[in-house]
Order: C-alpha cells, then sequence, then structure tokens
C-alpha cells in the first residue's frame, strides 16, 4: 500500500516537471518564431470578436481551416459559384488576417480572372470593385502598415482600370470618376481643409464647443445617433437639405461636412489628405478622381516602407509604377466628365512634364541604368510629341535635347522630322489615349485659327482631324468597345472646352463669342449622383 502511494506521488512529480519543461520549451519555441518572423504570436490591436476567437481557440488549427477553405474556394470558382466565393474570402482574410499573399491573391483572381467571365460591364465593374475592397477595407485593417498590400492595390488602380486591357476600361474610369466626385463634394482640391478637420466625433464636439445645438438639429430630423446622420450623408454624399439649412443657420454646416469628408476618406478609402497634400506639391496637381492618382498615391505609401537594400527590387516596383502612371496622367490626366450622358473623357495634364521627368531621373540614378533607361526614353518620346502637338514647341525642343544626351541614336532627325515621323508610327499602332490625344491637337489648333480669324485655315486642321479620327476608327474596328475614341461632336465639345482654359482670356473671349458654350458645367455636384449599388 505503502509502495503505491510513492508511485503515484513519483508519478505526479513527473507530470510536474514534465509540464514545467514542456512549458519552457513553449515559451522557447514562441521567441524563436518571434525572432525568425515564422509565424505570428502577437495578438491583433482592435481585433472583431471573430478574429480574435478564432486566433486564441483555434491556435494552430487556424492554418488548416484556411487551407480547406482555400480548396472550397477553387472549387466554387470551377463551378462559378462565385458570391459564394466572396464570402470564403472573407472567411479567409479572418482566419489568417496576416496571411498578406492570400489576400493579394484573393482580391487580384477577383478582379482579373472573376471580372471577365461576365459580359455586362456593370457585373464586371462589382468585382474589380470588390478585390479593391478586399484589400483595402478588410486587408489593410489588420495589415495598416504592410507595403505589399499598397503594391498590390495600386496595381489593380494602375494597370486593370487605368490600362485599356479590358473592353470595361471606360466604364470603370467613368464609375470610379462618380465616387471620387461623390466622395470630395465641393472641396476638391482643398485638401489642407480637410486635413485640419476634425477625424472624430469628440474631436467634433470640441470644435462646434460642446454645444447641443448640432446633436438637436439632429434629433429633430430623426437621426437616433451621428453614426445614422454620417450614413445618411454617404448614401447622398451631401449633408441632407433640411440639416444643411439648419446648419447654415447656426454657422456650423462647414466645420460638420469637412469633419465627414474628412471621415469618409480616411476610414473608408484609406485616403489622408496629408499625402494628397505630399504628393501634389511632389508632382503638381494630380487628378484624384482618375486612377493613375490612386495608383501613384499606394505606390508612394509602399515605396516609404521599403528603404532597405533587400528592399530594392519591390521598390522599384513601386518607382515603375509611380513613373508609369505619371507618364499616363501627363499624357491623359486631366479629366472631363460629361454629365448630361454620364461619360468621361480625358485630356492631357501638360503640367505634369516636369515632374514626369525628375520622377524617372531620380529612379536613373538609385536603379540600374537597364532596368529604367528603356522606360526613361519612352517617355521623352511621348513628352516630345505630346508637347508638339499642343502649341509647346519650345518645351518640346528642351525635351528632344535631353532625350539626344541620353540616347544619341533615337533623337537624331530635327524636331519637326521627329515628330512627324512619331505621329504618323502612333497612329498606326496608337492606344487610344495616344489616338485621342491627336484628334485634339489638331481640334486645338483649329480654335486657335478660328479665335484669331483665320476660318480657312480653322477649317483645314478640323479636316484632318476628322481624317485622323476615322482613320483610328476604322483601325481599331472590332474593338471599339475597349479602344474607340468617343462620338466626334462629344470630342469637339470637350476640346472648345479645354482650348478655352488653356488660351489667355482675350482669346478665350473671342472664341466665346464665335463659339458659344457658357453655363455649361462638365463636372456634376456631389448630390446629382446616386450612390453605386454594389452586390
Amino acid at each position: 500500500m505503502k509502495q503505491k502511494k510513492l508511485h503515484f506521488i513519483y508519478t505526479g512529480l513527473a507530470i510536474v516537471v514534465a509540464l514545467c519543461l514542456l512549458s519552457f520549451l513553449q515559451n522557447r519555441m514562441n521567441a524563436i518564431r518571434v525572432e525568425y518572423h515564422l509565424t505570428d504570436v502577437d495578438p491583433l490591436e482592435n481585433a472583431p470578436p471573430l478574429v480574435a476567437f478564432t486566433s486564441v481557440a483555434l491556435g494552430g488549427f487556424r492554418g488548416l481551416v484556411g487551407d480547406w477553405l482555400w480548396l472550397r474556394s477553387s472549387k466554387m470558382q470551377d463551378e462559378g459559384k462565385y458570391f459564394e466565393m466572396v464570402q470564403l474570402a472573407k472567411w479567409i482574410v479572418k482566419l489568417q488576417p496576416r496571411f498578406t499573399g492570400s489576400h493579394a491573391f484573393l482580391a487580384w483572381n477577383m478582379a482579373y480572372n472573376i471580372s471577365v467571365t461576365f459580359t455586362s460591364f456593370e457585373d464586371r465593374w462589382r468585382w474589380v470593385k470588390r478585390g479593391i475592397e478586399l484589400i483595402r477595407d478588410e486587408a489593410l485593417e489588420f495589415n495598416p502598415g504592410d507595403p505589399e498590400l499598397f503594391r498590390q492595390l495600386g496595381w489593380i488602380y494602375q494597370h486593370k482600370m487605368g490600362k485599356d486591357l479590358d473592353d470595361a476600361n471606360r466604364f470603370y474610369k467613368t464609375e470610379f470618376a462618380k465616387e471620387m466626385i461623390r466622395l470630395f463634394g465641393e472641396y476638391y482640391g482643398q485638401w489642407e481643409k480637410i486635413q485640419k478637420a476634425p477625424l472624430e466625433e469628440s474631436k467634433l464636439r470640441a470644435v462646434l464647443e460642446n454645444k447641443a445645438d448640432f446633436w438637436n438639429i439632429l434629433a429633430a430630423n430623426g437621426y437616433k445617433n451621428f453614426t445614422e446622420f454620417e450614413q445618411d450623408f454617404r448614401t447622398l454624399a451631401i449633408i441632407p437639405p433640411g440639416v444643411a439649412a439648419s446648419l447654415e443657420e447656426l454657422g456650423i454646416r462647414e466645420p460638420v461636412e469637412l469633419c465627414l469628408r474628412h471621415r469618409w476618406m480616411s476610414k473608408k478609402y484609406r485616403l489622408e489628405p496629408e499625402w494628397l497634400l505630399i504628393l501634389n506639391q511632389r508632382y503638381g496637381d494630380l487628378e484624384w478622381r482618375l486612377p493613375e492618382a490612386h495608383a501613384i498615391y499606394w505606390a508612394e505609401r509602399g515605396k516609404a516602407k521599403w528603404h532597405t537594400e533587400s528592399d530594392t527590387f519591390k521598390r522599384l516596383s513601386c518607382d515603375r509604377m509611380i513613373f508609369q502612371s505619371l507618364n499616363a496622367a501627363f499624357q491623359m490626366g486631366r479629366l472631363v466628365y460629361l454629365k448630361d450622358i454620364e461619360h468621361l473623357e480625358m485630356t492631357p495634364n501638360i503640367g505634369l512634364v516636369d515632374a514626369v521627368d525628375k520622377s524617372y531621373a531620380d529612379a536613373l540614378k538609385f536603379y540600374e541604368q537597364s532596368s529604367v533607361e528603356g522606360g526613361y526614353t519612352n517617355f521623352l518620346v511621348d513628352a516630345v510629341v505630346t508637347l508638339y502637338k499642343f502649341g509647346e514647341k519650345n518645351k518640346a525642343k528642351e525635351y528632344i535635347d535631353k532625350g539626344r544626351k541620353l540616347n544619341p541614336g533615337r533623337f537624331k532627325a530635327n524636331l519637326d522630322e521627329f515628330v512627324l515621323k512619331e505621329l504618323a508610327e502612333d497612329m498606326q499602332s496608337a492606344s487610344y489615349q495616344q489616338a485621342q490625344g491627336t484628334v485634339q491637337s489638331y481640334l486645338m489648333q483649329a480654335y486657335y485659327q478660328l479665335a484669331i480669324d483665320e476660318q480657312e485655315s480653322a477649317e483645314s486642321y478640323v479636316v484632318i482631324a476628322r481624317q485622323l479620327y476615322d482613320h483610328y476608327q476604322k483601325f481599331v474596328e472590332g474593338t471599339e468597345r475597349r479602344r474607340g475614341l468617343p462620338p466626334w461632336e462629344q470630342m469637339q465639345r470637350t476640346t472648345l472646352s479645354m482650348t478655352k482654359m488653356r488660351f489667355p482670356a482675350p482669346l478665350a473671349a473671342r472664341l466665346e463669342a464665335i463659339l458659344p458654350q457658357s453655363g455649361e458645367r462638365f463636372i456634376p455636384k456631389a448630390g446629382e449622383i446616386e450612390a453605386p449599388v454594389v452586390q
């Protein structure tokens, strides 16, 4: 009996010793995991209950469940059950919140592979938008400083939305522009004012000096709290008229609206006004209603995180995204949104040319010459031709001289010969941006001739513009939805508006007297665009 008790005691001591050793080994293993970044053991900050629960309760089994969901997701894609995949993608993000490679792939899969299985442009846009939202609204919630997510998000803006590889690319740009018009409202470009606006309800209370008037107005209009009011604001894109009138009487409408727009930008779209200010100061006024500016924004955010020697290749990919998107913005980065037909058209943003040049030149100094030189040469060709087409011949000469220093063989012809040769080649294999810019430039020359009373010369330029237009339209026959130019009459309207903005005031006034277009406002107000419905 005594021997039996000793046996139990020894067994109990052995178990205690084993548990102590196991605890020591487990702590050591966790330390090694953290040291060598083998797994995530740190708790996620502000994680929702489901994520917190799965992180603690499932422990190491999270990986197994995640793998099963991946297999299930692939099967559903094969079966065409795309909407079920959205829910699985959410679960995968929540089970493995820091496995950002999977988040980027799921987003890419939605924006590229799934979107093109639909014929309707509205359906395609739904999936492109869903891919963006998976990274922006969900993955970045758990990884707010992950540069890889920034880079992948920028790629969707630059490539899927910015290029003309998808038949629906114009539709994507138009819908995105409408979203941004709703987001910024009448405060577009006033980034410093938005930045200074309160971001939290408590800070808004302080700005309003804790007076009860504002909250009494909300209650009188049926709002239980600030959150309900904010939701209504985002649906309408403006402060409801009844509330706006009451706030105007108190003199507090602007601080309230600035707070609402600041919150919408930062908390929904993750656009920080201070970054918009920095990038505009660095590159010039970017058009934040077009995807190229957003590609630059996310690439800059990612680039800022990659500064060690081991990150050189990733940093280069961000720099490429920046100068390629800047080049695209230079060629077609000025928005003209025709509100009466809800169509987007773009014109060159000539003012960005020096910023694009500096971006390439800086990259050429930082990286191996071979990785940047080809792109820089192509930009200089585009810059010379675009500047020349739009009447900036002195600037075009400056850039052909830069080209001769970089690549003498490519820029050996004189300016006129060089541009004519490039134009002839461009119209044979032009992207719609190049073709559109060429037609617009001839129309612009026609309006200039008209403004100085050279009627015959003006007519000849219009004839050339129309011939180029018809030639290109015939060239892209069969791919009009993807690469075709806007209707001829529409291009005339848009170019006339652009011309009057660029002309000196006396010439613009003469042109207005000859071809009146007074009172036509191309960019609609935020409240004129209904909230997008994306299932």
